[in-house]
């Protein structure tokens, strides 16, 4: 059972084995920074164009032929406050390794620069500057990009359900540029990020029908990749003196809190903050190998789902918080007292668990108590003819098939797929400048499918993050969900945060919020909004 519901959701990986040859330092060609000259600047609101000028090298003739099919184009960001001029630039950056340095991949990267530093007068070199990725693995960053911190949005309705195609594409007022430069980047496989098949796919041990960007697809692969991506980049732009963040969604949460301690391991470099959304720090704590502890930590976002879906009383929030009390309480000791011979004996305690999450007492039954998220989000709203979503429980469709036990795939997530490749790619042809026939990868089955977990256990970001922690004793964490996320609940998150060693007095460096809505909160225009004074909150602490 639960191997086919990880199959079918396509951001929650199964475990495997992981194995790949150390990346070496890029050579000296990549020290050198870009200087494609800019472009013209476009009207506040008209798309921009890439004029290349007649005295800018072609790519193919840049130092190692590594063609970066670089584009830089200038815009305005319209604010209350005022516009905000600034600077795009879309590149592939490359990944080197073997022993000849050649480029293994080709990482596509987006960096937006405010123009003449910082609205306080910070000389640009030293403005912040946060690497963005999303999860997956397979997810290029376009949610993060067009969904919250870049100067552009696609448009949802007002309750963060999807709008009818082709979603609009708005100037977004929460823009994370208006406080630190953005660089988003899509690991190998995802976006327009590929790898690169070596010596025309001759090398020993290739395969012809292997991906050649495989050999990124693990946990530490693909930690030591983006590592030496950002350090590429800060090489690049000379930017070392830039306070620095990392920002992650979902498994991207995960991936930065593994590239914290790589970037000290590998490269020296310290961050300044980590923000994660949505994230899994320990899977042990969202499937199975935590045991009795992940039902319990599940159990406040399905009351908030419930709850907003009118079958538990109150509101999501109220439902959640009294479903965090009885989480740890009568509902862990219920279960832990079963006894699975007398199922009779325990009626009032799955009753209680019916009024909890709002499903139907003969199913509570059934399952023990202990509800797999699948289950729920198939079966809550069965009586009405649909089903929820497992990345936001208040998002609902009509149900494709009632006779199914499980669904295919789901509503809000496959939905979200053309809606952002659609935005994505008409957004880097027409204001970005990108010119590339590669199909633009948003969610990639074939990286998701090829990556290889460690053989044992459950993977698991919490030491990296205990340990930069501890290395970096002004390293602030701002970690932030959606009340009615069921695939990354914020009970686990609370959970994992509430044991971190930290010091007496610096509670204050591991935040967690909750925000209305799911998995992609910031759909909804409020919370968006939300996330984005948060975050500023917590660079302009960690820049105190």
């Amino acid at each position: 059972m639960r191997r086919a519901m990880n199959r079918r959701l396509r951001l929650l990986p199964l475990l495997a084995a992981l194995a790949l040859p150390p990346l070496h330092v890029a050579g000296a060609q990549d020290a050198a920074p870009q200087n494609t000259p800019a472009q013209n600047t476009p009207a506040q609101n008209t798309p921009a164009r890439n004029e290349q000028n007649q005295g800018a090298p072609k790519p193919a003739d840049r130092a190692g032929g590594f063609d970066a099919q670089r584009s830089e184009t200038r815009h305005q960001l319209p604010l209350p406050s005022g516009p905000l001029a600034y600077t795009a630039v879309a590149e592939f950056l490359p990944l080197r390794d073997g022993p000849r340095e050649e480029a293994a991949a080709r990482v596509f990267t987006v960096t937006y620069t405010l123009d003449g530093g910082t609205l306080d007068g910070t000389p640009r070199g030293q403005r912040p500057v946060a690497f963005v990725f999303n999860g997956g693995p397979g997810a290029s960053s376009a949610y993060l990009h067009l969904g919250a911190l870049g100067p552009k949005v696609v448009g949802f309705n007002d309750d963060g359900s999807l709008t009818r195609p082709p979603a609009p594409l708005l100037n977004n007022p929460d823009s994370w540029l208006a406080f630190t430069d953005l660089v988003f980047v899509d690991p190998v496989g995802t976006g327009y990020s590929r790898g690169i098949r070596r010596d025309g796919g001759k090398e020993e041990g290739a395969r012809r029908d292997e991906d050649p960007g495989k050999r990124f697809w693990s946990v530490d692969a693909d930690s030591r990749a983006m590592a030496e991506i950002v350090r590429l980049w800060l090489t690049r732009n000379g930017r070392w003196e830039s306070p620095k963040f990392l920002v992650g969604e979902s498994y991207g949460g995960f991936r930065i809190a593994k590239m914290a301690n790589r970037l000290i391991d590998d490269t020296g470099i310290a961050v300044n903050g980590l923000i994660m959304v949505s994230p899994v720090v320990d899977f042990a704590t969202i499937r199975g190998g935590g045991g009795l502890l992940v039902p319990a930590l599940r159990l406040p976002a399905y009351a908030a789902s419930a709850a907003a879906n009118g079958l538990v009383a109150g509101t999501p929030e109220q439902a959640a918080a009294a479903a965090e009390r009885y989480a740890f309480t009568g509902y862990l000791t219920g279960l832990a007292g079963l006894d699975y011979r007398r199922p009779g004996a325990a009626r009032d305690f799955f009753a209680e668990v019916a009024r909890t999450t709002g499903l139907p007492e003969e199913l509570v039954t059934r399952f023990r108590g202990e509800i797999p998220t699948d289950v729920f989000a198939r079966e809550l709203l069965r009586g009405r003819g649909r089903v929820a979503s497992v990345y936001d429980g208040t998002f609902t469709a009509a149900d494709p098939d009632p006779s199914a036990a499980r669904l295919s795939f789901d509503p809000f997530l496959k939905g979200t797929v053309p809606t952002y490749t659609t935005a994505f790619a008409a957004y880097a042809h027409e204001w970005l400048g990108v010119r590339t026939e590669v199909p633009f990868e948003l969610l990639s089955d074939r990286v998701n499918r090829g990556w290889e977990w460690p053989r044992s256990g459950q993977p698991s970001a919490v030491d990296d993050l205990q340990a930069a922690l501890t290395l970096q004793p002004a390293l602030r964490v701002l970690i932030a969900h959606g009340r009615t996320d069921l695939i990354t609940p914020y009970m686990a998150s609370r959970w994992v945060a509430s044991r971190l060693e930290l010091p007496d007095g610096q509670a204050d460096r591991v935040a967690v919020t909750v925000y209305e809505g799911g998995h992609m909160m910031y759909t909804r225009a409020p919370e968006r909004a939300k996330l984005a004074a948060d975050a500023r909150a917590l660079i302009e602490a960690a820049l105190r």
